[in-house]
């Protein structure tokens, strides 16, 4: 191997750790992922609690309106709430996985409602579909 494909490789590596976010800042930890919704919505809690002032307050009252939503099984709510959340475009990688981990629960504890014949669930999954779609 000549001396400009290594370079080329050790280019590619940084390039690729860079992109990857190998390194954590020292806020940022491992997030656990919730097995019910109720934990997702405290981790919720937990992340936007702390928020600097670049998420704005909508985004805060947004994550609180979810948080409530998926601890009291208003599925359509969070599911709008956690939609309004996605868009934002300065969450940080905790929040962005909180986010995610919440969407994740509520979409398992919606199949599992569906398919214990909760009319609510099959209302808030088509919702789901449609957001997918959009």
């Amino acid at each position: 191997m000549n001396t400009q494909s290594k370079h080329l490789g050790s280019l590619s590596v940084a390039v690729l750790l860079a992109v990857c976010g190998c390194g954590k800042s020292g806020a940022e930890k491992d997030l656990p992922v919730p097995k019910t919704t109720k934990q997702a919505a405290t981790q919720l809690d937990q992340v936007f609690a702390t928020a600097t002032a670049e998420v704005s307050p909508e985004v805060k009252q947004n994550a609180a309106v979810a948080s409530q939503a998926l601890r009291s099984g208003e599925y359509e709510t969070a599911i709008v709430s956690l939609g309004a959340i996605k868009e934002s475009q300065n969450l940080t990688l905790d929040q962005g996985i909180a986010v995610y981990n919440s969407m994740a629960a509520l979409r398992g504890k919606i199949l599992a409602d569906m398919e214990a014949g909760d009319p609510n669930a099959k209302r808030a999954f088509q919702m789901l579909k449609r957001a997918k779609r959009d």
